[in-house]
């Protein structure tokens, strides 16, 4: 299956080339598409009067959308003569790095890649500033950046006590994914249950040499609570009951939830335990592996035939039911800028352009995540990448679980806590290094602990 190409020449020239066309538009009243260019290359100019000289640190996870980013920045540097620096890092340790941000009296970057899982942590501790008056400030925020086009459910990933503080530029949502090709040759359906995905699972398991039924990230911590937190709510389990405020992790349904990874865990790939995501990415694109529960933020790197053994050859379906119904969850990425950032109007400058709906083009070709309903929603983009239909219907699936007043993350600056002690615990269970009981109820009782319970 054909991909947009990364070299985007054709769409995207240099600057100097783009003012060359700018000059001809004025000259001989010319219909280019480079119209919308030149304001952004007005801003530009008056962002290089005003901060020229100028240097950004952004501390950044690697991540497909940094990948993008990277080709993206030096353009950025030349209109407006600022200077980004860079300090990417695995997402573990960013997470640590901000923790100790907080603590900090003069924090150390202009812009952190945030994730939806601190944003109400870092809204409470005054590290990033919100962000709701620079938006409506056309001035610094001119009409092709475009706000209200990104997806209403990833803007409120950075929504706390009715604020927002980030700008999301790689919206997550999970899905199924599966090799077409296996499934036409063995003449086998997509499954629509989890009871379904354990039996394809264990169909394809060593169906070849080599082959796996699927993968998934399951390692101790973080990676463990994510995978965990959307196998959780079709079972019927609960992190913490919206209504009562009551931790729910000894409850059947919660159990059940992780007694079901477990058992899945015999049709994963050998040492699957301790997979973080590039190792669950990579045993289903090199071909070991005939489904994958995942971020849609893989979709890219699966298609992309530089990375990918099996770009062409996926399928993208909704996450299945269990007995509870049918769920996914929205997570991802944003740009907040600190509040201890000597430049907080050039650092917003920054991400406005690398975020813009006039900039997307460029980001998607260069592998970035997509969230915005413009990309998403168009069909000549739908036939591009296969997996935009995919994510729409998981984003009506983790509406579909909003609805209940549930989300895969808790809404609170406690979550992350909460999470280390999911993510460590049932991680130890999924590792078989304790039981599904002994696992939830520590959990249980050190989240009581935490809500102060």
């Amino acid at each position: 299956m054909n991909v947009v190409p990364r070299n985007f020449g054709t769409y995207f020239p240099s600057r100097r080339i783009v003012s060359f066309f700018v000059l001809l538009t004025i000259l001989f009243s010319l219909s280019l598409p480079a119209a919308a260019q030149t304001s952004v290359e007005e801003w530009a100019a008056g962002l290089r009067e005003k901060y020229a000289g100028v240097e950004l640190r952004v501390a950044v996870a690697s991540h497909p959308s940094t990948e993008a980013f990277k080709a993206m920045i030096p353009s950025f540097e030349e209109m407006t003569g600022i200077r980004v620096i860079l300090d990417e890092m695995e997402e573990g340790a960013l997470g640590q790095r901000i923790t100790l941000e907080y603590e900090a009296s003069q924090p150390t970057y202009d812009i952190v890649m945030t994730s939806v899982e601190r944003n109400p942590r870092s809204a409470v501790r005054n590290y990033i500033q919100p962000i709701d008056a620079w938006v409506a400030d056309p001035e610094l925020t001119p009409e092709w950046f475009d706000y209200e086009d990104i997806l209403q459910a990833y803007r409120d990933m950075y929504l706390y006590e009715g604020q927002y503080y980030a700008v999301p530029f790689a919206g997550e949502t999970v899905f199924l994914f599966y090799r077409k090709d296996l499934f036409e040759k063995y003449e086998q359906a997509v499954p629509t249950t989890f009871d379904e995905v354990m039996a394809t699972a264990e169909f394809f398991n060593e169906r070849e040499p080599g082959l796996s039924g699927v993968s998934f990230r399951a390692r101790v911590g973080w990676e463990f609570a994510y995978t965990w937190s959307i196998f959780l709510f079709p079972f019927g389990g609960m992190m913490v009951d919206p209504a009562t405020d009551e931790p729910m992790f000894t409850s059947e349904e919660t159990r059940a939830s992780l007694q079901y990874m477990i058992d899945l865990k015999q049709y994963g790939p050998l040492g699957m335990e301790s997979f973080s995501f590039p190792e669950a990415w990579d045993s289903f694109m090199l071909g070991r592996a005939a489904m994958m529960i995942e971020a849609s933020a893989a979709a890219p790197e699966v298609e992309n035939p530089d990375k990918s053994l099996v770009a062409g050859n996926v399928g993208y379906a909704r996450m299945p039911a269990g007995p509870a119904g049918a769920f996914s969850g929205v997570s991802g990425w944003g740009y907040g800028v600190t509040t201890g950032s000597a430049n907080p109007e050039a650092a917003w400058s920054l991400i406005v352009y690398l975020t813009s709906k006039e900039m997307q083009e460029e980001y998607l070709a260069n592998g970035g995540i997509v969230s915005r309903q413009s990309a998403l929603g168009d069909a000549e983009q739908q036939e591009l990448f296969p997996y935009y239909g995919a994510t729409l219907e998981a984003l009506q699936q983790a509406g579909d679980l909003s609805a209940l007043g549930l989300s895969v993350v808790l809404p609170s600056p406690l979550w992350v806590p909460i999470s280390d002690v999911m993510g460590n615990e049932g991680g130890r269970a999924f590792a078989g290094e304790i039981t599904v009981e002994a696992a939830t109820d520590s959990i249980q009782a050190q989240v009581i602990e935490i809500l102060g319970q």
